[in-house]
C-alpha cells in the first residue's frame, strides 16, 4: 500500500477518514507498506495492512454464503491462465469505453480477481484501484509492489471503503451478481465515481419479457437471432432453468469437487451443437475450464434485465451512454455519466 492511497480510503463500517495507527518505520510517499494497521478517526475501527493490501472488509464474520463465495473464487483466480491478448479487446467492448477514455484518469476496477482488466486499464494508462475480497488479489498485489499506479484493496463491495466522488471511472465486469444483492451492490459502488464521471457494469441476463428481449441489442455477427427471437428467448428461459437446477447441487458441494466436476462440461464445450449446453465456448481450455466453475459454484448469482440495469442507473444520477450488445444469452451492460 502507498500513501497516496489513504486520500481514498475511508472505513467500511461507518465512512470515517482513515489514518496510520502504527508502522514499522516511516515510508516515503512512493514506498509499498507492507505491513501496518489503519484505524477510522471516527469509530475507532481498526484494519490490518497485510502483504502490502489494507484488509478493510466489515469486521462482523461474514455469512456462511458470502464466505463460501469467497474461497471458491479464491480457488478460481490462483488458477485461472493470467493476462490473454484478447483482454484489451474484451475490456473495451465490455466496458464500451473509448480507448483513449482511461488515459490519465483514476479507475476503481471493482471486483478485479486476479486483475486482468487492471492490467488492461493500467496499461491503457489510467492509476488502477483493483478491489476484491478473494485470494486471487494476491496476484494483484504481486504487480502492485512494482508499479506505484496500481493499488490493490481488499473489500466488500456492499462496503467499499472509499469516500464518495473521487473515481473519474468505475467499472465492474460481471461481479455485482455475484454479491448477496445485486441491487445494493450497484448503489454502494455507484456513489464512488466522481460528478461528470463514467461507470460501466454489466450483470448476467435472463429471458425476462419477451418485448424486452425483442430490443436487446446484438453482436455483429448474431443477426441471425433476430430473426428467431422467440425461439431465442424460450432457449434462454430453457438454459436459465437448466442452470438453477444444477446450480441446487453445485452450489451445496465442497469448492474442490465442483472444480472437478467442470472437466466434462469443458470437455463439452469443443464438440459443435453441445457446446451451448455449457456454460462457456472459449478455445482455451483452462479459460473454459475455469468460466464454467465461475457459473455452477458461487452462492449467489442473480440475473437482471437491462431494464433494470438502466432503472439503476437513472436512479442513482446517471444518464445512460450505451447499452451493450451480445449474443445469444442476453448480458445487461450500461455506460454511463454521472450528472449529479
Amino acid at each position: 500500500m502507498r500513501l497516496s492511497l489513504l486520500g481514498l480510503l475511508a472505513c467500511p463500517e461507518c465512512g470515517g477518514d482513515l489514518a496510520f495507527e502504527s508502522l514499522p518505520q516511516l515510508p516515503a510517499p512512493r514506498d509499498d507498506v507492507r505491513e501496518g494497521l489503519l484505524a477510522c478517526r471516527a469509530c475507532r475501527a481498526r484494519y490490518p495492512i497485510e502483504d502490502g493490501v489494507p484488509r478493510l472488509r466489515p469486521r462482523a464474520p461474514a455469512a456462511a454464503r458470502v464466505e463460501k463465495t469467497r474461497r471458491g473464487f479464491g480457488w478460481e483466480w490462483l488458477r485461472y491462465p493470467g493476462s490473454r491478448p484478447a483482454d484489451e479487446a474484451v475490456f473495451l467492448e465490455e466496458t464500451m469505453l473509448p480507448r483513449d477514455a482511461p488515459a490519465g484518469k483514476l479507475v476503481l476496477d471493482a471486483g478485479c480477481g486476479m486483475g486482468r482488466y487492471s492490467a488492461v486499464a493500467r496499461a491503457l494508462g489510467a492509476e488502477v484501484v483493483a478491489v476484491d475480497m478473494a485470494e486471487g488479489l494476491r496476484r494483484v498485489a504481486e504487480a502492485a509492489r512494482e508499479d506505484p499506479r496500481l493499488h490493490a484493496v481488499e473489500a466488500d463491495l456492499l462496503h467499499p471503503p472509499f469516500k464518495p466522488g473521487v473515481f473519474d471511472i468505475v467499472y465492474s465486469q460481471g461481479v455485482l451478481h455475484h454479491t448477496a444483492d445485486t441491487r445494493a451492490a450497484f448503489f454502494a459502488v455507484a456513489p464512488l465515481v466522481k460528478r461528470g464521471g463514467l461507470l460501466t457494469v454489466w450483470l448476467y441476463g435472463k429471458a425476462g419479457k419477451f418485448a424486452d428481449f425483442a430490443t436487446n441489442p446484438l453482436r455483429p455477427g448474431k443477426e441471425w437471432i433476430a430473426s428467431r427471437r422467440r425461439l431465442a428467448w424460450a432457449v434462454v428461459g430453457a438454459r436459465h432453468a437448466f442452470s438453477d437446477f444444477l446450480r441446487f447441487f453445485t452450489t451445496r458441494l465442497p469448492v474442490p469437487l465442483v472444480y472437478a466436476l467442470c472437466y466434462p462440461l469443458t470437455l463439452l464445450g469443443a464438440v459443435p451443437g453441445l457446446k451451448y449446453l455449457t456454460f462457456s465456448v472459449d478455445p482455451d481450455f483452462q479459460a473454459r475450464l475455469i468460466e464454467n466453475f465461475d457459473w455452477i459454484s458461487p452462492p449467489f448469482q442473480w440475473h437482471h434485465t437491462k431494464e433494470e440495469l438502466a432503472e439503476w442507473f437513472r436512479e442513482a444520477g446517471f444518464t445512460p451512454l450505451r447499452v451493450l450488445a451480445h449474443g445469444l444469452v442476453p448480458k445487461p451492460g450500461i455506460l454511463g455519466r454521472r450528472e449529479k
